[in-house]
């Protein structure tokens, strides 16, 4: 049952165009049993579809004219649990849950206007410290400090039970046919093997942390595939391949295997790798000449990024089958320095084409499209399409529109120049200009 207390505000008004969400009334949450629910026609994934994606804030508008099929947008749990406005009481094993409507009406607005548009969304639920809802964080990890999220609660099954609740209940609201948007990709945390600053644990045992992870992961993912059978639920990962940084980050590939070695115990549920192929280092935008001792052609290499992506496909395939997916979630190229413009543009269309032409990989969703004036102040990047605040178009805005399109060969010529290739052949298996005919 819904309570309404007084009309939300949804809080990106102007940076979206809103669309309005009507509130259903309660017996329509109960109407559509599990077995009769199908996807939604609009999100049913093509093959033969582009793998673009675009980390956006700025303008719905611009992204949907740059043809992205693909998005994905954080969301901090704690948003649901603000009980203060509008309030949704979900019912899940005989108990009643109430939850911030107002938050999924917020974020429904939105994913409603993407659904329309026929673009995939991955949605990354991460846990940060706010004070009132410490409770949601996992007792060893409740230590106020340099941590931008924390590792979940699942401590008590009254907490496995209060995360499974919530997530039947987003998986409910957000399945496509409440108006509300349809979330295709469900993120639990980011890069989840830095323990540290993105997915703060409390412990630095490899073992306790994965198997901690693992144990949330299937708490979520039961919980979703019970609504949402065909939906992916993904282990997030940073490029730290076989990198070990004490306190900080275990490596991913141990991280992964460790993860999947606990899942076994729980009948090996299906999971998709979500990956961040970041340069090394970050401020690198011409990954092709990334260190050869950090980012190397073979499976030990410290790190992996766009360079060597090959080799994270070939694990996976060799050790975990063609049915674990990969999808590149986050990745983006900085505009600074000597030819920084057209340097960005160059990586953004080869990158895309090493994708596009990889079949272990489902998307490729770069960051972002304006540059952030945070990332600009703290790291030297400037990732976006467009200068800060849309201010000025960059060289790469035009290559990213027109390279998954008939007029790529045209618009990426300067990046094959640049990167000294008559065709994109020369340095992408497979690749064939007449895919996007």
């Amino acid at each position: 049952m819904r309570i309404k207390k007084g009309i939300a505000v949804f809080l990106m008004i102007s940076l979206f165009v809103s669309a309005a969400v009507p509130v259903a009334a309660e017996a329509e949450l109960d109407s559509f049993p599990d077995a009769q629910i199908q996807p939604p026609k609009a999100q049913i994934f093509t093959q033969r579809c582009s793998k673009k994606g675009l980390q956006f804030g700025e303008s719905i508008g611009d992204a949907i004219d740059l043809g992205i099929r693909y998005c994905l947008f954080n969301i901090n749990i704690t948003e649901f649990m603000d009980t203060s406005g509008d309030r949704l009481e979900y019912t899940y094993k005989g108990k009643v849950y109430t939850f911030s409507w107002d938050a999924f009406e917020r974020w429904g607005s939105l994913f409603s206007q993407l659904q329309d548009a026929g673009i995939y969304l991955s949605a990354e639920f991460l846990l940060p410290w706010v004070d009132g809802h410490t409770d949601l964080i996992h007792p060893a990890a409740r230590s106020r400090g340099a941590h931008e999220y924390y590792a979940w609660n699942i401590s008590t099954k009254e907490d496995r039970e209060r995360y499974a609740a919530l997530f039947s209940c987003i998986a409910e609201e957000f399945d496509g046919r409440h108006g509300m948007g349809y979330i295709s990709n469900y993120l639990i945390g980011n890069e989840v093997n830095a323990y540290s600053q993105w997915h703060y644990t409390g412990s630095d045992s490899l073992k306790e942390n994965a198997y901690l992870y693992a144990d949330t992961f299937e708490v979520v993912n039961t919980a979703v595939k019970k609504k949402r059978p065909e939906v992916s639920v993904s282990i997030c990962l940073e490029h730290s391949w076989n990198t070990e940084i004490p306190g900080a980050v275990h490596g991913g590939k141990d991280f992964l295997d460790t993860f999947a070695e606990r899942l076994e115990e729980y009948g090996s549920p299906d999971f998709t790798i979500s990956y961040h192929a970041y340069s090394e280092p970050l401020t690198q935008a011409d990954f092709w000449n990334n260190s050869s001792h950090r980012v190397r052609d073979s499976v030990d290499s410290p790190c992996i990024t766009m360079k060597n992506i090959e080799q994270l496909t070939k694990y996976v395939r060799d050790t975990y089958g063609t049915k674990t997916r990969i999808m590149l979630t986050e990745q983006g190229f900085s505009s600074h320095g000597t030819d920084g413009e057209m340097k960005q543009a160059a990586a953004i269309a080869y990158a895309y084409y090493k994708a596009e032409f990889n079949d272990m990989i489902d998307c490729i969703i770069f960051r972002c499209q304006a540059d952030s004036p945070g990332e600009m102040a703290h790291d030297g990047l400037y990732m976006g399409l467009w200068t800060e605040g849309m201010g000025k178009m960059k060289a790469s805005h035009d290559v990213f529109k027109y390279m998954d399109t008939q007029k790529g060969q045209a618009y990426t010529a300067p990046c094959r120049q640049y990167l000294g290739v008559g065709d994109w052949k020369q340095l992408i298996p497979g690749y064939d200009a007449e895919y996007f005919e």
